[in-house]
Order: structure tokens, then sequence, then C-alpha cells
């Protein structure tokens, strides 16, 4: 399982990264920018994530507003080139 993990706590980061690091891959990033390029990236290379963990309260774009952005691509991007 690939994961994304979008926290800008570096404790809580690497709380959810050794917890979550038993269930696949993890990725990490510090904000909602980063979230949505590591998304569009992964989804890109045919490599989507199918699991993201999004906090709220981010510098630069929360995490509601890079939820939004994403599933905005997913719409317009309906399957990830590995999935066709």
């Amino acid at each position: 399982m690939r994961i994304l993990i979008a926290e800008d706590d570096l404790a809580s980061r690497t709380f959810l990264q050794k917890f979550l690091s038993q269930f696949g891959e993890c990725d990490l990033v510090v904000d909602g920018e980063e979230a949505v390029e590591a998304f569009m990236i992964a989804w890109d290379e045919g490599q989507p994530y199918e699991l993201i963990c999004l906090d709220i309260m981010m510098p630069n774009l929360d995490g509601l507003k890079a939820l939004k952005v994403i599933r905005d691509i997913e719409k317009e991007k309906p399957a990830a080139p590995g999935d066709r």
C-alpha cells in the first residue's frame, strides 16, 4: 500500500510514519501544497496513493483545501495511468 502523510508537526508526522509503515510505503510532506504535488506525481506515475492522511491546519494550503484540489484532479482524470 502506498501512503501519503501530510503533517506539519514533526512529532505527529513521526508517529504516523512509525504506525502506518507496517502497512505500506509512507511518503512524508509538511504542507498541503507538497501533498498536492506528491499526489499529482504519484498519479502521473501510475502509482497513486491508496491512503492519504491530511492534517487540517497546515501552512501554505490547509488539509481541507488540499483535499478539494486532490478530489478535483481525480474528477478530471478518472483513472490513474496504471489503472487503465
